[in-house]
């Protein structure tokens, strides 16, 4: 009879499709995952993925059993991890986008893990169309994300409001006062990838006119933004107020204030709707909660 764990690694190959990778998430040797993936292969008599060069591609058999497999396995981890929910002991996987990865969950997670020993915490950095596919795959057991997003599979809490700023190093911007949007379109933008939340909020807000910015460049990395800002008074950009306070404060970069525009987005925390809470999810999510109320 096939084993919990080998539902385990066929489960994280079918999503990694490189032996490698899933060798690497369970710290065990490839060969022992390769043969565990046969051994299963073996014991249903189904032949689960097709080999494409180093990938593991899962066929029409392997996409039947992860359908049936898959919550019945999450399933399981959440008994074991509410076995030991007393001791509030296990690992908690939590994905963040990047303003809140980085700007953020430091504090909250030093905090957290200061007051309760015994925890691991694994922290993934992504944008947040990413952030939100984690979470409904099971990847991660939470998500936070900012800006708008629709998906009824997921459960979302409000933490705080933020703003985004449009800033730039160009102080000769500052002479008139306040500006409308399209007087600043033709200058050069860095704004962050597509599928990032900063993005969208800002693009959103500015719609229509959104098909007239010129865009200039584009990073998934704020801090890449910020340093590009600070070497020439061409370039701008709409960034989150958290991650400019110290410039502004020192006066390396400028807010333009923006007439009739107003960049709001909330910070969320997210949970795929059918997830059963673990203990140590509720706690860690009760810790937040209370952070922010």
């Amino acid at each position: 009879m096939y084993s919990f764990k080998q539902l385990e690694l066929f489960i994280s190959l079918a999503r990694t499709e490189r032996v490698v990778e899933t060798a690497k998430e369970y710290e065990m040797s490839q060969s022992a995952v390769s043969m565990s993936i046969r051994e299963l292969e073996k014991e249903l008599h189904e032949q689960l993925f097709d080999r494409i060069g180093k990938k593991l591609i899962l066929n029409d058999r392997g996409h039947l059993l992860l359908e049936r497999s898959k919550t019945h396995v999450e399933g399981l981890k959440d008994i074991y991890a509410n076995f030991n929910a007393s001791q509030l002991m296990g690992e908690l996987r939590i994905t963040a986008s990047v303003t809140i990865a980085d700007y953020l969950m430091p504090y909250l997670l030093n905090d957290y893990l200061g007051a309760y020993s015994g925890l691991s915490v694994k922290l993934k950095s992504a944008n947040t169309s990413d952030v939100i596919k984690q979470v409904k795959s099971g990847e991660c057991d939470l998500g936070f994300v900012e800006g708008d997003f629709l998906d009824s599979a997921i459960e979302s809490n409000i933490l705080v409001q933020d703003e985004l700023v449009v800033v730039s190093r160009d102080a000769k911007l500052l002479e008139n006062g306040a500006l409308y949007i399209d007087q600043l379109l033709h200058k050069k933008w860095i704004l962050r990838e597509e599928g990032s939340g900063t993005r969208s909020i800002f693009l959103k807000t500015i719609a229509p006119l959104d098909k007239e910015i010129n865009i200039f460049m584009e990073f998934e990395n704020i801090e890449a933004i910020k340093n590009f800002l600070l070497s020439n008074d061409d370039y701008i950009s709409a960034l989150p107020r958290i991650c400019v306070e110290n410039e502004l404060q020192e006066g390396r970069l400028f807010e333009i204030k923006v007439k009739n525009m107003v960049f709001k987005r909330d910070f969320i925390l997210v949970k795929r709707k059918d997830r059963v809470e673990s203990a140590l999810m509720k706690h860690f999510k009760d810790f937040v909660m209370q952070r922010f109320v």
